[in-house]
């Protein structure tokens, strides 16, 4: 078995190479009549891994640029790979069902028109992604990839916001899809900050990188503030359970760290190749815990 196969067959089976469970996102199996919890279950299954779409576009753009810029090309290519063909097996799976039938196929034409504009821009991005992480240094590949990784993102965000407005009051509560939909939108923000401080690190985009950074950073303290308390005025419903609260003060405590970094980049200072590596590194493991905070969101039953 080749390399990319075999990490295709790690991802298969939830493991990931930033120490990042894709398990834990279950759904009852498929039966000819679905009770309302299951269908429920599904509905914030759903909304959790397309959620995860939005930073899968960020993190192999991110994997990219420390690929190219970091003295650990072969880890980076690696992370960039997964990352591409994981968005590219989930978009095929929103869309048309998984094969275990854990994913239905879309059915409402405004979520598969969604869908499909994600796949108009995402095919060529992901591609060049996966050509780059082969170490196929084409420049083409890399202006793709700059040019296609915010449209897809932005794509993908309208796709998640059309399923939280189909399956919240339905399957799932209003408020619960919100919140689901808006902690996995962290997921994404982690990697975006990470994405854009190596882009500034490396001079990609300079300018645009550092307003992104201010706008990024800025999203994530208002919402992670609400998901620790709620905030009825966003749609966020505070944590029920103690587990979730100590997930995300796990989560505080790494965006405190982060933080000081990022602001200083937004202020138009350089930052050091070591300060950028230490910086990814802490967001990728925030990234971990607010993985597993969206996953324990997911579970909850209502």
């Amino acid at each position: 078995m080749g390399k990319f196969q075999c990490l295709r067959a790690m991802l298969a089976a939830g493991v990931c190479s930033a120490g990042i469970s894709l398990s834990g996102f279950s759904a009852t199996p498929a039966a000819a009549f679905e009770t309302t919890a299951e269908a429920a279950a599904k509905a914030r299954h759903r909304i959790n891994i397309a959620g995860r779409q939005r930073m899968l576009t960020q993190r192999m753009t991110k994997a990219v640029c420390m690929a190219l810029t970091s003295g650990d090309a072969a880890r980076w290519s690696e992370e960039a790979y997964i990352a591409a063909i994981t968005f590219e097996d989930t978009l095929g799976e929103l869309l048309n069902g998984s094969k275990d039938g854990k994913v239905k196929r879309a059915e409402a034409q405004s979520e598969r028109a969604a869908l499909e504009k994600v796949f108009e821009v995402s095919e060529g991005f992901t591609a060049s992604v996966r050509q780059i992480a082969s170490r196929d240094l084409n420049s083409a590949a890399m202006t793709l990839i700059l040019e296609r990784n915010l449209p897809t993102l932005t794509r993908m965000n309208s796709a998640v916001g059309q399923m939280e407005r189909l399956l919240g009051g339905s399957d799932v509560s209003a408020a619960k899809a919100s919140t689901i939909n808006q902690a996995g939108r962290q997921r994404m923000l982690s990697q975006r900050i990470a994405k854009d401080l190596c882009f500034v690190r490396a001079g990609f985009n300079e300018d645009e990188a550092r307003a992104a950074l201010g706008e990024s950073v800025a999203l994530f303290s208002v919402t992670l503030n609400g998901l620790r308390v709620g905030d009825e005025s966003r749609g966020l419903l505070a944590p029920p359970t103690p587990v979730i609260a100590t997930r995300l003060s796990q989560v505080q405590e790494r965006w405190d760290r982060i933080l000081p970094v990022a602001k200083e980049a937004i202020a138009g200072a350089q930052i050091s190749a070591q300060t950028l590596a230490d910086t990814v590194a802490e967001a990728d493991a925030l990234l971990v815990d607010m993985n597993d905070a969206v996953r324990l969101w997911a579970e909850q039953s209502g």
